[in-house]
């Protein structure tokens, strides 16, 4: 069995106040609290492949993680938010994609990290009902079996307004 990891980046800035490109948008001091947070839950389970959306505050939300591990994140512009699937069965073929591509052949663990709007259609694809919820710095666990994906579980978030972790 191998397993994929998605995560939607950690609270960033206030897009309304941003005035700089969308895309250079950085974590809030919570942000990083989060992205910690995260970093210690995916050292537990030995990711060995970190991508993420090719935005400031998504690399961010899993660079602790990846520096943990000896590892880098790598960019992959097919999580920017413009790549979100418009009808369920471009998102079961984006989800096949991503899970082809994220764990070929010796790697057993990966984490991808990317938008809300473009995790959510993937996270129904899975499995129906997984994307009711889809919070920043949510993380959560697809099982595959092949380029099959056998089972989806919320792991958790820190929550900003308790500052601590919630795991339903």
């Amino acid at each position: 069995m191998q397993s994929l990891y998605l995560v939607r980046h950690a609270v960033a800035a206030d897009q309304g106040s941003w005035s700089q490109p969308d895309a250079s948008r950085p974590l809030t001091e919570f942000g990083w609290q989060q992205a910690l947070a995260l970093a210690q839950v995916l050292g537990r389970v030995r990711v060995e492949a970190f991508r993420a959306s090719p935005t400031v505050r998504c690399q961010d939300t899993l660079v602790p993680a990846a520096h943990t591990m000896g590892l880098a994140v790598e960019d992959d512009p097919l999580l920017f938010e413009t790549a979100q699937a418009t009808d369920p069965g471009e998102a079961r073929q984006m989800l096949r994609g991503l899970v082809e591509s994220y764990l070929p052949t010796g790697v057993q663990i990966a984490a991808a990290c990317s938008h809300g709007n473009v995790l959510l259609p993937l996270l129904e694809a899975a499995s129906p009902g997984a994307g009711a919820r889809c919070p920043k710095g949510g993380l959560w666990k697809l099982e595959l079996d092949g380029s099959t994906v056998g089972s989806v579980s919320f792991i958790g978030r820190l929550v900003p307004a308790t500052g601590k972790w919630e795991a339903r």
